[in-house]
């Protein structure tokens, strides 16, 4: 069952303080209205909703000038998280938002929560992952999620290295065709020399 609630505070990424929508009855009553987050659409709410969006404005506000030296330093981190993996670079298990949230929360020295961290799945491989942090609306940083083996056994494929081992392979099918080319013009310096003295 629907439920009619006018939003108190932002509950991102979908609602804004001071509007009135319809969510489904346990959300409001388990969640949303426990927490102070959201009331009954009642008409006396209905009369305060100018005055809350103003206040949630300015708590916006307040909140992003807070949070710019946090997104400041986390714009651009690159951080390295272990887990055990097997062939193919496939994680046994994954790395999720908490583990994330608690390297970036050390790396930066302030507390970085993990609902902050928009990962659409965990992480189950070996490589690098670019991952948004939603500070705030308006402050999204991404950060640079590198996974590795703990043991030091497996690495993952990188699109650039196959290239170079392309690369590589190619330099030194090129190098024994240039060596044979040699030997056979060798020998026949020693054929002609060969038939002179003859």
């Amino acid at each position: 069952m629907r439920f009619q609630v006018v939003f108190l505070a932002d509950v991102p990424p979908k609602y804004m303080a001071g509007e009135i929508r319809a969510v489904s009855g346990g959300f409001a009553r388990n969640y949303l209205i426990p927490q102070g987050l959201a009331a009954p659409a009642t008409s006396e709410q209905m009369k305060r909703i100018e005055k809350i969006k103003k206040v949630a404005e300015t708590k916006r506000s307040k909140d992003a000038s807070d949070l710019k030296g946090v997104s400041d330093k986390l714009e651009g981190l690159s951080i390295t998280l272990k887990g055990r993996a097997g062939e193919g670079g496939h994680l046994y298990g994954s790395i999720t938002n908490i583990a994330i949230a608690e390297a970036l929360t050390e790396a930066v020295g302030q507390d970085i929560d993990r609902r902050t961290i928009t990962l659409t799945e965990p992480i189950r491989d070996l490589g690098t992952f670019e991952v948004p942090v939603r500070l705030h609306m308006d402050l999204i940083p991404t950060v640079t999620v590198v996974v590795e083996d703990a043991a030091g056994r497996y690495f993952a494929v990188v699109p650039g290295d196959e290239d170079a081992e392309d690369d590589e392979d190619n330099d030194e099918a090129i190098n024994e065709e240039e060596a044979e080319a040699g030997d056979d013009a060798v020998d026949e310096e020693e054929e002609d020399e060969d038939e002179e003295k003859a």
